[in-house]
């Protein structure tokens, strides 16, 4: 049966390039097919794909909406048309000083962008837009001012001066290789850890995942792509004004992306192309910004992932730019599951000690002098009534809080002050109260994103596939399968992770935490929600877990599943520690009958 799937799965992969391969060739033979008018709107629409597929990596994938990637294509025209002209360089030369110049400028834009986030983030790009604007029109000395720079020679490649058919070809070759190279990324660990960030930044930061460092990667790529287009463009035309690069085009390019479909490899082709076309149809050259404002309205409303995105639902399967990974291959899996946590420590030893952690939040005092330890290899279960902190604490343990006051170690190593992010990179893996599984990725990418924060190539291995990508990619895979295997999850994997019922959301969730390898791991509440047959499911997972030496710290209301799998207990009420022990001891305590149930109750029980 694996046979016939994967021989299905690899036909499928050739039908999809070979139809790619059918088009692009299509696309190549259009200047012997059309007038002059015609190549030019496919030559508009190819320099719009380059850049928009940057914009993409950053709406679709990082979730940064940027409103003035305008002035990096202005940067990189600017630069290459002066240096052309003045200098008197080659195109080749020219247009790579324009991306190493957009690179920087963009690099620095991105610092304060990503720093500030929210909406603060598109007021950022707006002004950067708006200064770049200014800078064209009133710099005569390099820009040449409102009239702009003319006189920009066309390339030449051994003697042969490109016309506007080379042109196109130039800019179809360079649109399929983006488009390559993005589909690549997404494909990668990089591309994951993107699309995390984007979801939910506190669920990738467990993940070891720093935030700023895949958004900054992927604002510096797509300020490369701008001015590279931009340098084309320059050059295609011979002139560049400061009209060409205003606030209307960054808008257009923000269109275009969603429009085509955020997030998909394809989404910026198709918007450019309607975006292109349509006011040349319609004639509506001096109403395009009210055209543009009427189709965004429409999108919005009706077509939230944009065309492409609505395209792969209304087909049952999404169109991203990765294949489906398909049956795992054989493997000796009970043998191999232990090498998943062959790093765990043994036991005997104190694996997390806590020292007078304080935790307030203004004039609320969450955690209250709060001091125990955790032996390694064990569970460790914190009980109390809903607000005695218990999640607080985690978050203290975690690093997603700092705490005012006291002492944490893991392994006798100081956790604080540390980052979620640093935390994780420690030993310390965690699941949430709620569910919060990455929703556009499928469940198998879902664990592989746990291995994120260790990714073991670089932003430049990813987009370009290179064997040693492939080697990583090929070893998390298996990884993550070995992973489901061991949770005992025997649904699809491919299938995305927001149509899994809750119960199976918890396990996997465990298994993406475990992705990390960890040496503790912090549940918080993951039986909620969960059958009695899934419950037995989660004690004998986590049976197996300490059995390989993992340290495990539980928050949970069952109180019958407390006991039977823990080894110490440790209750918290109003944010003190009132006891820790032996389970059947603490739960038959007084004090932690009257924290339940409250005084009266007791009184009234005995």
């Amino acid at each position: 049966m694996n046979s016939f799937l994967q021989l299905g799965l690899r036909y499928r992969g050739t039908a999809a390039v070979t139809s790619a391969a059918i088009i692009v060739a299509l696309l190549a033979a259009c200047p012997w097919l059309m007038d002059t008018y015609y190549l030019n709107l496919l030559f508009m629409i190819g320099t719009f794909v380059i850049t928009c597929t940057g914009m993409n990596l950053l709406i679709g994938y990082c979730g940064i909406v940027s409103i003035g990637h305008a002035g990096l294509m202005a940067t990189g025209a600017y630069v290459s048309s002066y240096l052309s002209t003045q200098a008197g360089l080659s195109f080749w030369v020219v247009a790579l000083a324009g991306m190493l110049m957009s690179l920087v400028i963009g690099s620095l834009i991105a610092i304060p962008t990503i720093k500030a986030g929210g909406v603060y983030l598109s007021m950022i790009t707006i002004a950067f837009g708006v200064v770049i604007h200014e800078v064209l029109i009133r710099w005569d000395a390099f820009t040449g001012g409102p009239l702009g720079i003319s006189g920009i020679p066309k390339p030449e490649l051994g003697g042969y001066r490109f016309d506007l058919k080379s042109m196109y070809l130039l800019v179809l070759a360079v649109s399929v290789l983006v488009l390559v190279l993005i589909r690549n990324l997404r494909r990668s660990a990089w591309g994951r850890a993107m699309i995390a960030t984007k979801e939910n930044e506190i669920a990738a930061a467990s993940l070891g995942i720093r935030k700023f460092a895949v958004q900054y990667a992927g604002f510096a790529f797509s300020a490369v792509l701008a001015g590279l287009s931009g340098a084309i463009y320059a050059h295609a035309n011979s002139f560049i004004s400061p009209d060409t690069y205003h606030f209307q085009t960054s808008v257009q390019l923000v269109l275009i992306v969603i429009l085509g479909g955020a997030g998909t490899v394809l989404g910026p082709v198709v918007g450019a192309t309607i975006l292109v076309f349509l006011p040349e149809l319609l004639q509506m050259e001096k109403l395009r910004m009210a055209l543009y404002g009427g189709i965004m309205f429409a999108v919005l409303f009706f077509l939230p992932k944009g065309i492409v995105g609505t395209a792969g639902q209304l087909l049952g399967r999404k169109i991203r730019g990765y294949a489906k990974t398909g049956p795992s291959p054989a493997r000796e899996r009970n043998s191999e599951t232990p090498q998943l946590f062959a790093h765990a420590s043994s036991s005997g030893a104190v694996m997390l000690e806590l020292n007078g952690i304080h935790k307030h939040f203004g004039g609320l005092h969450a955690l209250k002098d709060v001091s125990f330890s955790v032996a390694t290899g064990a569970v460790h279960s914190l009980v109390g009534p809903n607000g005695a902190g218990k999640t607080t604490l985690l978050n203290v343990i975690s690093g997603l809080y700092s705490a005012n006051q006291g002492t944490l170690s893991l392994r006798g190593k100081s956790l604080n002050p540390r980052s979620l992010s640093d935390v994780t990179m420690l030993g310390i893996a965690r699941t949430f109260q709620h569910s919060r599984l990455f929703k556009e990725l499928t469940v198998l990418e879902n664990v592989m994103v746990g291995m994120a924060g260790r990714r073991r190539v670089g932003f430049a291995h990813a987009l370009l596939h290179t064997p040693k990508q492939r080697r990583d990619e090929r070893v998390m895979e298996e990884r993550a399968h070995l992973l489901l295997d061991l949770i005992g999850y025997e649904g699809d994997r491919d299938m995305p992770a927001s149509q899994l019922p809750y119960g199976h959301q918890r396990m996997v969730e465990i298994a993406r935490a475990l992705a990390t390898e960890p040496d503790l791991l912090l549940l918080d509440e993951p039986a909620a929600g969960m059958t009695a047959a899934e419950i037995g499911q989660l004690e004998q997972l986590l049976r197996k877990l300490t059995a390989y030496g993992l340290t495990i710290i539980l928050i949970e209301h069952h109180m019958d599943f407390v006991q039977r799998i823990s080894d110490t207990v440790t209750v918290l009420d109003f944010g003190k520690v009132i006891g820790t022990g032996k389970p059947e001891e603490m739960l038959t305590d007084p004090r932690v009958i009257q924290a339940y149930l409250g005084a009266e109750e007791v009184a009234a029980g005995a």
